[in-house]
């Protein structure tokens, strides 16, 4: 047996290497849909379509989706891999399903942005299938240099998506999409080197790196450098969740990129970079919480107040919609900043109301992106004459963003609220309160788009065509999806409750 300094290294078993491609077999999956799409684009000429590329790309997402379907029947729920480095629990398979069906929602819009701005469409799938496989590892990654190396494979594809609109036909746009990949690869480099010194730190503080070994070594009162470990990790996942002050390059990102891109960034790394803070904060530093508590919790205080604030100046609606993305990083942090399972239970509900509300307000976007090529809010005016159903798609999403009943928002924030003043701390109650005070601020700038485009006269008497099939498909999941996980909570919510179990303690 191999040893390093005299201590034996695990050798890695035949069984072992089946067991862990097997935990794998979704991230697989992904990835190889991404090479055959690749492989087709190559050999496809160009006078023949790349859309049944779209086709090919979401059914390897839906075979994903099969395949963690799959481990959770065939009883490999909680099992580990590769020395511990990777497990397939109910925490891991939910937040894969939730980024295949996101990837799914997205591929599906950009059909007649890609055609009117005639960029290469096959490479938005590609990028956007191999940026869904680093986010699936994320949530899977039980050691901290797995968490790193799936979060870099996010981070470049990501980079590669901001930048993907650099040939739009419209004057200044192109500068605009370069300038926000290279802002967003530039930012995401300084933020990864300070996620990384803190994991270093970690390790230096436990002489570990899986999770569970970690959790073991730190216990009662922090040493100096966990804390400064705990301080530079918040930093640099910070920056992913776009939290206050981390937040500076997400409005010039989401205003720059193409906007099917833009609504990627929106929930996919957001949902990741959760992910990654309940795993590393509720797996191995909760014999800390007491101090990391007052951290998340002032950074919800600082980072909804900063979004809800800036995002009424906004005459931008993807500027707007990135402030009201940092808001909501705000109130899924107070859920983070509970330290309990029901307080993770109820971010996990957020997160899949967030991504179905976001995503079905961003294919509107997305469609009108073709009539309004500024995105400013003045030209939504009298969308309700040109197309009523787009009109309403939009408001409804904005109304469940405002947490209006009975959409989803209202139970996704009720829940996560009631989950933080479960908590039986008065610092947490406050919060609770100011965050009630926030929705109502943010009923402000939502209402202002609703009121353009239901009370204003069209500003052009263009006539908005239909949206093409996969659009439309897109949006009316987005929508059942805003109108269904309201009404029938329970199932969703039991689910992310049992998910979320491990934390137990």
């Amino acid at each position: 047996m191999p040893t390093y300094q005299g201590v034996p290294l695990p050798m890695l078993t035949p069984q072992d290497l089946v067991l862990g491609l097997t935990l794998l077999l979704p991230v697989i999956v992904v990835v190889l849909t991404a090479v055959v799409v690749l492989l087709l684009d190559l050999i496809v000429t160009d006078w023949l379509s790349r859309r049944p590329l779209m086709w090919i790309s979401c059914l390897g997402l839906l075979i994903a989706l099969g395949a963690c379907a799959f481990l959770d029947l065939a009883g490999f729920v909680g099992q580990t891999a590769f020395g511990g480095f990777l497990v397939a629990d109910g925490f891991a398979l939910f937040f894969q399903a939730l980024f295949c069906l996101a990837a799914i929602l997205v591929i599906l819009s950009a059909t007649t942005f890609a055609d009117r701005q005639e960029l290469f469409e096959a490479e938005f799938y590609i990028m956007v299938l191999f940026s869904t496989s680093g986010l699936m590892l994320m949530a899977s990654g039980n050691e901290l240099m797995t968490i790193y190396l799936a979060l870099e494979v996010t981070s470049l594809s990501l980079a590669f998506l901001a930048a993907w609109n650099k040939r739009d036909t419209i004057a200044g746009q192109g500068l605009k999409s370069t300038e926000a990949g290279i802002k967003f690869f530039l930012l995401s480099a300084m933020s990864t080197a300070m996620l990384l010194y803190g994991m270093a730190l970690l390790y230096g503080a436990t002489g570990a790196t899986t999770l569970a070994d970690i959790s073991r070594v730190i216990t009662g009162t922090p040493t100096p450098a966990a804390l400064l470990s705990v301080t530079m990790l918040v930093a640099g996942l910070g920056f992913k969740i776009a939290a206050a002050p981390f937040q500076l390059w997400t409005p010039d990102v989401y205003q720059g990129a193409a906007t099917p891109a833009t609504a990627f960034f929106s929930v996919g790394s957001k949902a990741a970079g959760f992910a990654v803070l309940l795993r590393i904060f509720n797996g191995a530093l909760p014999g800390i919480s007491a101090e990391w508590m007052v951290l998340f919790g002032v950074l919800a205080f600082i980072t909804m107040t900063v979004g809800n604030l800036i995002a009424i100046v906004q005459t931008n609606i993807k500027r707007l919609m990135a402030y009201s993305s940092i808001t909501h990083v705000g109130y899924m942090l107070i859920g983070l900043a509970a330290a309990n399972v029901e307080g993770s239970s109820a971010v996990m509900f957020y997160l899949v109301a967030y991504t179905f509300t976001n995503l079905g307000a961003f294919i509107v976007i997305t469609i009108m992106a073709n009539y309004v090529p500024d995105d400013e809010i003045p030209g939504y005016g009298g969308l309700a004459q040109r197309s009523p159903i787009l009109a309403a798609g939009l408001s409804v999403a904005l109304l469940s963003l405002a947490g209006i009943p009975p959409f989803v928002g209202f139970f996704a924030k009720l829940y996560l609220f009631l989950a933080a003043i479960r908590a039986d701390s008065l610092g947490l109650q406050l919060l609770v309160l100011w965050a009630v005070l926030m929705s109502a601020v943010s009923l402000y700038y939502y209402g202002r788009v609703i009121h353009v485009m239901w009370m204003r006269e069209p500003t052009e008497p263009v006539v908005v065509r239909p949206a093409s099939f996969s659009q439309g498909l897109a949006l009316g999941a987005s929508l059942v999806g805003v109108l269904a996980f309201g009404i029938l909570a329970a199932p969703f919510l039991n689910a992310a409750t049992a998910a979320s179990a491990i934390f137990a303690r």
